[in-house]
């Protein structure tokens, strides 16, 4: 099994797109490569929504003990959530027991070969946060925001907390889903790249798998040549 790189794709403050914004990243890069998605966001798991899988169950392989855990595959991208191992009761947990769940699916997870993971990080900046960097270690971190002020305020934890564990943010991707006046204007003072400022379509609503209508390609363009840049 080979990871070539692994991204997480995070925001502190929840309801911001990250989940989106992640599925459609995912689908613009596996046109040309092979990509994963560990839905580790506990407490909204649905990358199984974005991308039509009905079934909800995991699929265990017994003959592998190392790596049973088979994830559910969609064209050229394969997809595991901590939603299809738990209960539903898991969004009250605990921080530990969090950190224990994601460590066990991306480790028991047979990926094969890919080109790019793309973690959905849950909403916050706690313990998931430290597992995700200390145990799986990513590549870097993909920071999702709109230009709200309580948005940027958590933001700027986020970056904060990466920096702490050194983990290198490749840019933040804005997403104008209040559709603000200014919002290609808008100047976030950060010392971090902006990759792309998303302008809200209403075919975003309920648009799932394969995003057809949604032209992603110009939408991520700088954001993926960046993340090709860093092959």
């Amino acid at each position: 099994m080979t990871i070539k790189k692994t991204i997480a794709i995070a925001s502190a403050k929840g309801g911001v797109g990250k989940s989106t914004v992640c599925s459609f990243l995912a689908s613009t890069l596996s046109k040309e490569s092979k990509v994963g998605i560990l839905d580790a966001d506990i407490y909204g798991p649905n990358q199984d929504i974005l991308f039509d899988i009905n079934d909800k169950n995991i699929e265990v392989d017994k003959k592998n003990a190392d790596r049973p855990y088979l994830p559910k595959k969609v064209d050229n991208i394969l997809v595991n959530s901590l939603g299809f191992l738990l209960d539903k009761n898991a969004a009250i947990w605990r921080g530990p027991m969090l950190s224990s769940a994601i460590n066990q699916i991306y480790e028991k997870t047979n990926w094969g070969e890919l080109d790019y993971l793309l973690i959905d990080m849950p909403p916050g900046t706690g313990d998931a946060y430290l597992t995700v960097c200390q145990k799986i270690v990513p590549d870097f971190v993909i920071l999702v925001s709109t230009i709200s002020k309580l948005s940027i305020a958590d933001l700027r934890r986020s970056e904060h907390v990466f920096a702490s564990l050194n983990t290198k943010v490749l840019g933040i991707i804005l997403n104008n889903i209040h559709q603000s006046d200014d919002f290609q204007s808008f100047n976030l003072k950060t010392e971090n790249t902006v990759l792309d400022r998303v302008e809200y379509d209403k075919k975003f609503i309920d648009s799932i798998y394969p995003f057809d209508d949604l032209k992603l390609d110009s939408l991520f363009l700088n954001t993926i040549q960046t993340i090709k840049e860093h092959e």
